[in-house]
């Protein structure tokens, strides 16, 4: 299914930025918030990735010149500025990213008259939660 492709590249790509821009944050407390949200990125990574074959799994992924790209774009983005005020809104952009594409897909199966998974409209509210939370920090 669609959506819950969307899902497995969206957590992912949430985790592996989390990944990337840890070792760049210097407080603590936000340390500990965004640990928090890549948890809670790979449990709905782990629930969608199970609804899925082998194939759509594989489909879903990343592939490793994304991962460079996201990789050095973080690097060089904290590079410039490692404040806790520009961390929480590059996080909130990508979280913004996240809502928009999961959004797509929950409006096409609308559209269809599909129900839309459970998981797909928890994942939105994770976002929303993830972004109020990040917000005290800009």
């Amino acid at each position: 299914m669609k959506i819950m492709r969307e899902i497995v590249r969206n957590t992912a790509m949430g985790a592996q930025s989390v990944d990337n821009i840890i070792d760049h944050v210097d407080n603590e407390r936000l340390k500990g918030i965004l640990l928090e949200q890549k948890k809670s990125m790979e449990d709905y990574y782990k629930k969608a990735a199970s609804e899925l074959s082998e194939h759509e799994l594989e489909d879903a992924k990343t592939n490793p010149m994304q991962q460079f790209m996201l990789k050095a774009g973080v690097k060089m983005n904290v590079g410039f500025n490692n404040s806790s005020s520009h961390i929480a809104s590059m996080m909130i952009d990508g979280y913004n990213m996240g809502i928009e594409s999961v959004q797509k897909c929950i409006n096409e199966l609308r559209k269809d008259g599909v129900e839309v998974p459970s998981l797909a409209t928890e994942l939105m509210k994770t976002y929303d939660k993830c972004i109020k939370v990040l917000r005290e920090y800009l």
